[in-house]
């Protein structure tokens, strides 16, 4: 997972499986950039061809404390079969995609 300053935007290039362990190291990395005052996201989903429950619940709660200090949470490239899975959780209505 490559995490890069861009503007006034961490971009984080997520793995092919955003899975337990990828999404742990993930939330891990957020919240102490948040505590830093790094409040705004881009999650680029060029090379993800999978997300599980647990990959979108740290996005959720990073999405959560972002907005808390009013910042945002982008998802960009995102393939249709990972798409899927935002549709059926709505995820899709929460995230700007």
């Amino acid at each position: 997972m490559k995490v890069n300053k861009e503007n006034n935007s961490i971009c984080v290039q997520l793995p092919k499986d955003f899975v337990i362990k990828e999404a742990g190291e993930f939330r891990e990395q957020a919240y102490e950039l948040i505590n830093l005052g790094n409040i705004n996201y881009v999650l680029d989903f060029k090379d993800c061809e999978f997300i599980d429950s647990s990959g979108l619940g740290v996005m959720v709660s990073v999405y959560k404390r972002c907005a808390e200090k009013g910042g945002s949470l982008k998802v960009i490239n995102i393939k249709p079969q990972v798409m899927k899975v935002f549709q059926l959780t709505r995820l899709d209505k929460v995230f700007d995609m």
